[in-house]
């Protein structure tokens, strides 16, 4: 090594403070003059420091732990030269009272000169969560976990894994906390509870997988889709439990993403059940006058509202001089639908009360979401005449609005060229411009009929979706509801890691001071005071103090932010308004909800 070396210290804040004896620093020494201190061990040789850093089981990305120097008590000898003389790169540091100084950087017993930027960092014996992350956590857990890219320097966050791995070292050489046989006993008193659980929900998933007319249950009905999530949500529990997740015990990282998600699963189910039992109980206590409201409500909505539009329609509605022959057909054929879906539908009137009821239980088992679930399918069920009826008026106007586009050509004297995809010059003769004229005169007169009842449904197929649109919203909100996460991050902000920071004028600058220079066997002097340059010691010293920042409050919405784009998405596009415009059909509403496990289809 030439010239001045600049090297990256990392120093726990335990070894800040004044310590009993002499001792070596155990830790990593991660190339390009990068050490990370974990510990000190003050009461072994060197042989037995190696025995007990060649038993400490780390991860295979990490680096072996090895001595990284000697930290020595003010006025004691120095350590013994054999291990300071093999280490490719070794500290020698010493204490007095409160204060810490270097005295040398050497590389295979020699002394190097150069400057060290000492960073402080909290090793947090007693709180295994908390630890240090150079980006933020991401609490999905259906997002891939990505890797540093490859650099010429050695990336934070490796330095940040070997920070984290130190509190562990720290206790393995300490002594490791005493366990307790409690989860052992309580994980046997509930495998044949998981296993049985496990065994039922494997039929229900494969119920959920039967098509109708060529779709999944989970996604034409809303209580398929629900029940689908519960079944694998419960499932994906077991398999956490089973793993400890539920312990903040654990390697750090994505563990406390995992410990938050199982936690705040299990807290807003309860919650969900919660709301569910106390909605049921008004249900079923009020079951035949909710089913008797529902029924009025619906016969107003549905049908006796509809029939009124139709026959406003069939007049001159708002002064529009429409196409009386057009008119009074379109009118006919829709008031007939209207009859014909009131004779239908009349049977399952005498069994909405039985609906309002099963909505009701359905609270106890599978809480509120359930009962919005079972709302927003007996909505589509209710309102499928309407579906019916834009899908009339749909293709009525999409058939007659192409027909004018094909014909409107014609008359500039062009066509569509289907082959390239393009509108071509073209020769009619006078008898095909003169046919398709007329028959672009009669549609244009035609349309205005066309275009009112085409208005008239899709309004109301539009406020059928919105409300189902709501509805999903809703079952978004008590799905995912981030509750749990918001009390841990107030509660305990280090454990949502978003980055780390340093701080220069910290309290522990004043803990480390450049050293005088003194002969072998002459007391050493610690001092502030400024030294004559010919008397520095070779170290120049800058104290940083690393401190974790919490993830912002607003990460922790991550769940509903992804609601609102796939809701904006659906029903907030352009896609939405250019097929109102051209008269495509606007599908029934898409499923918002997923599952937020790893691996699985949303």
């Amino acid at each position: 090594m030439d010239g001045q070396c600049i090297f990256r210290v990392f120093w726990p804040k335990r070894l800040c403070e004044p310590i009993k004896e002499s001792g070596y620093l155990v830790g990593w020494s991660l190339g390009s003059g990068v050490v990370v201190v974990a510990s000190k061990v003050g009461f072994a040789n060197t042989e037995q420091v190696k025995g007990y850093l060649s038993e400490f089981q780390h991860r295979q990305d990490l680096a072996d732990a090895v001595i990284v120097g000697y930290l020595s008590r003010e006025g004691e000898g120095l350590c013994e030269m054999e291990p300071r003389d093999r280490s490719p790169l070794w500290i020698d540091a010493f204490t007095a009272r409160t204060q810490v100084a270097f005295r040398d950087v050497l590389a295979f017993g020699m002394v190097v000169p150069g400057r060290v930027i000492v960073t402080v960092y909290d090793e947090s014996i007693n709180e295994p969560w908390h630890y240090y992350l150079a980006s933020p956590i991401t609490l999905d857990l259906t997002q891939p976990h990505t890797t540093s890219p490859q650099t010429k320097h050695i990336p934070l966050q490796y330095i940040l894994d070997h920070v984290n791995t130190a509190k562990t070292l720290y206790t393995h050489i300490h002594g490791d906390p005493p366990q307790t046989e409690h989860g052992q006993s309580a994980e046997s008193r509930t495998s044949w509870l998981s296993n049985a659980f496990v065994s039922c929900s494997s039929w229900v998933l494969r119920a959920s997988d039967v098509s109708v007319m060529g779709m999944r249950v989970t996604k034409v009905s809303a209580v398929g889709q629900q029940l689908d999530m519960v079944v694998r949500r419960g499932v994906y529990a077991i398999e956490q439990w089973q793993a400890k997740s539920y312990t903040r015990r654990g390697p750090q990282g994505p563990h406390n993403a995992q410990y938050a998600s199982f936690w705040n699963s299990a807290f807003a189910a309860l919650l969900d059940v919660i709301l569910g039992c106390i909605v049921g109980a008004v249900l079923v206590a009020h079951s035949h006058e909710v089913s008797t409201w529902v029924l009025n409500a619906l016969k107003q909505h549905t049908v006796t509202s509809l029939q009124q539009t139709i026959v406003w329609l069939r007049g001159w509605p708002a002064g529009l001089k429409l196409n009386n022959g057009l008119d009074g057909f379109l009118a006919e054929l829709f008031l007939w639908l209207v009859h014909f879906w009131t004779l239908v539908f009349q049977p399952f009137t005498s069994c909405m009360r039985a609906v309002v009821v099963v909505a009701g239980y359905s609270g106890f088992v599978g809480g509120c979401s359930m009962q919005l679930a079972v709302i927003s399918d007996t909505l589509a069920l209710t309102t499928l005449h309407t579906y019916w009826f834009y899908m009339v008026a749909t293709r009525i106007f999409h058939w007659q609005l192409v027909t004018l586009y094909s014909l409107f050509n014609l008359f500039r004297g062009r066509k569509h060229n289907v082959l390239r995809n393009r509108i071509d010059s073209c020769d009619y003769d006078l008898d095909q411009l003169l046919i398709g004229t007329i028959l672009f005169t009669l549609l244009t007169y035609l349309f205005p009929t066309v275009l009112v009842y085409y208005l008239t449904f899709v309004g109301r197929r539009l406020a059928v979706i919105m409300a189902q649109g709501l509805l999903e919203i809703m079952l978004g909100l008590l799905n995912h509801n981030p509750a749990l996460y918001v009390a841990l991050r107030v509660r305990d902000p280090q454990m949502f890691p978003g980055g780390v920071c340093y701080d220069t004028n910290s309290k522990y600058e004043r803990r480390f001071i450049e050293a005088a220079w003194h002969m072998p066997g002459s007391p050493v002097r610690l001092s502030r005071d400024p030294i004559p340059l010919s008397a520095r010691n070779r170290m120049n010293v800058t104290v940083l103090h690393m401190r974790s920042l919490p993830i912002p409050v607003s990460a922790l919405f991550f769940q509903y932010y992804q609601i609102w784009v796939q809701f904006s998405a659906t029903y907030l596009s352009q896609g939405i308004l250019r097929s109102l415009v051209v008269g495509d059909v606007v599908r029934p509403v898409q499923r918002l909800q997923h599952t937020m496990i790893p691996g699985a289809e949303r």
